[in-house]
């Protein structure tokens, strides 16, 4: 059988390997739960083991759907290149205006970055599970910010408790989030994917709060 090829994107195959790495110990926390009922545990212990296993199924099928934050990762050097060659970006993201906001003031689309400009756009139709699936207006478009680096103050380095990209600019503030509600790798692997976004956005021109 071939060797796997090494991935190329070495920010992808981190955060791949923070993916695998969280989903081997959550299923360990499973199955361990489900031995412990079966040789006679409390029966009530069964509640929270089944409730764990469907958000741990859950994010496992995010992995082999290819959906996760993990595989949108920015790769080295990839904000130059969409200066340098007119190559955008544009990634599936949450923006919102602090730390821990309701989801009310959440705002599920796509951030963008080309021609020197880091963009986040969404549709309002959207935000809904009732609308989610019509097809998108593209009158109901909204754009929550239009910014050049230097426009931007980032504020700390993205961390495993603190995994969104967050920023001031023209005195407002965005909490920028690349993982899915429920996500059990929200804090390792989103630090990852947000911590390329904060390094590269520095060498594009961005100022780091001091």
């Amino acid at each position: 059988m071939a060797a796997r090829t090494p991935d190329a994107n070495t920010v992808r195959a981190r955060a791949r390997a923070r993916r695998g790495m969280i989903l081997a110990l959550w299923w360990g926390v499973v199955l361990l739960g489900l031995f412990t009922v079966s040789s006679g545990g409390p029966p009530l212990l069964i509640i929270p083991v089944i409730l764990i296993g469907i958000i741990v199924a859950s994010n496992t099928i995010i992995v082999i759907r290819g959906t996760g934050p993990e595989q949108q990762a920015l790769a080295p050097d990839r904000l130059r290149q969409a200066d340098e060659h007119d190559d955008p970006v544009a990634v599936f993201a949450t923006r919102a205006p602090r730390r821990n906001a309701p989801d009310r003031a959440r705002r599920n689309g796509e951030l963008q970055y080309g021609r020197r400009r880091l963009r986040f756009t969404f549709h309002e139709s959207g935000q809904s599970r009732r609308t989610a699936a019509l097809p998108f207006d593209p009158a109901d478009e909204v754009l929550v910010f239009d910014l050049a680096p230097d426009q931007m103050l980032l504020g700390p380095r993205p961390t495993m408790l603190r995994p969104g990209l967050t920023f001031s600019a023209e005195g407002t503030v965005h909490v920028v989030e690349f993982s899915p509600p429920m996500d059990l790798g929200a804090g390792l692997v989103g630090a990852v994917v947000a911590g390329a976004w904060y390094d590269q956005l520095i060498e594009r021109g961005a100022r780091v709060a001091t």
